[in-house]
């Protein structure tokens, strides 16, 4: 089935591990070319090589620090420039630090809603000029299950992801007269190293083993099992695809069935 995105070229915010990862190399075996930022320039540029090597495909890793609105910016124009264009937007930066709500500082807050929530808005803004330009274009913003299903030991991702459902909404709003679609994911529980700091997180919190905490995420979803950066991956290619030309302002969930009710 064709995805039409052949030739396109796609921006992979935190790109260079977890979920990112794979997103940014999905879309290379689609045959769209990537530019994929992550806050350690060296495994960025590590994670694009490998990624070109076995897909064949023009991989960029740039060293962004999505905090600072000046590296969201120079990543953008660093991608165009050697691109010539863009044509998506996948956002898909790290979550906050969680723990007790008591333990938890205004930094905490402060900082969680700095990296994930203005790091997606950054980004965001960033490239809409460039596709209202060009009347196209196609942001994917990967968010989470906390925003509508919190858990008390996951309060700062719950609020963070809250406030991405808002504001992927009403970036659609803004861009659909420009032909831009701007959509979301919700992962559940996947195979990551942020699952694991989650489940180190509900570990110290409840007072639970490690495994326990695995068996509690994984009884949550109707397909008792976590999913996979891949499998997150996919439903981001399909969003940004043209199979998807009719849908946005959508929020997807990929969870195994974790979300009860909508």
């Amino acid at each position: 089935m064709d995805t039409g995105l052949r030739g396109k070229v796609a921006l992979v915010s935190g790109g260079s591990t977890g979920i990112g990862a794979a997103v940014a190399r999905k879309f290379a075996e689609e045959g769209a070319q990537v530019a994929l930022c992550g806050r350690d320039g060296a495994r960025a540029e590590t994670m694009a090589e490998e990624i070109t090597r076995t897909t064949g495909t023009e991989v960029r890793g740039i060293a962004a620090d999505c905090t600072k609105d000046e590296d969201v910016r120079r990543f953008v124009e660093t991608a165009i420039a050697s691109f010539g264009s863009v044509d998506i937007l996948v956002n898909s930066l790290a979550g906050p630090k969680d723990g007790g709500f008591l333990e938890l500082s205004d930094q905490d807050w402060i900082d969680g809603l700095n990296l994930k929530l203005l790091g997606q808005i950054r980004c965001s803004r960033a490239v809409l000029p460039h596709m209202i330009g060009r009347k196209q274009g196609r942001i994917v913003n990967i968010i989470g299950t906390h925003g509508h299903q919190p858990h008390s030991f996951l309060v700062t991702a719950g609020v963070v992801n809250a406030g991405l459902q808002n504001f992927t909404k009403a970036l659609a709003e803004i861009a659909a007269p420009h032909n831009v679609r701007v959509n979301a994911v919700n992962p559940g529980p996947i195979e990551t190293v942020r699952m694991q700091y989650a489940m180190e997180v509900q570990t110290g919190q409840a007072g639970i083993s490690r495994e326990e905490a695995r068996r509690e995420w994984e009884g949550e979803t109707l397909l008792k099992r976590f999913g996979t950066p891949e499998e997150i991956a996919a439903m981001a290619v399909f969003l940004a695809s043209d199979l998807a030309s009719y849908v946005t302002g959508a929020t997807i969930n990929v969870d195994g069935g974790q979300t009860r009710g909508t």
